[in-house]
């Protein structure tokens, strides 16, 4: 028999909706699938995933993962696609980033 996965921590004390996994969460739900990587293993020990519920016309749920000290989120609103990176709680004052291939884009943080 599987052992029961613990529902996402409902945060509704935010009054945001806010849903989380946190990363031994998400570890342990993995290898209920079976042999995980070691390296990838670790990696998502430390991933936080939050779901905030999507604002009026927005088509899906903003989803933001937190790894390695950066907050990424994004949400597929009514007429585009949101991504949001959020690197204060890191030193980095460069962004590099690319567009399905376009190229790398320098972005500063500050």
């Amino acid at each position: 028999m599987t052992p029961p996965i613990d529902p996402p921590e409902n945060t509704g004390g935010l009054g945001d909706g806010q849903r989380t996994l946190n990363g031994p969460q998400l570890a342990g739900a993995l290898a209920l699938l079976g042999p995980v990587d070691p390296v990838c293993a670790e990696v998502i020990g430390r991933l936080n995933l939050r779901v905030y519920p999507g604002e009026p016309g927005d088509r899906t749920a903003y989803v933001v993962l937190d790894v390695h000290g950066v907050s990424l989120g994004v949400k597929r609103r009514a007429g585009d696609l949101y991504l949001h990176t959020d690197t204060t709680e890191t030193d980095d004052r460069l962004i590099a980033f690319e567009i399905n291939g376009g190229g790398e884009i320098d972005h500063p943080t500050s």
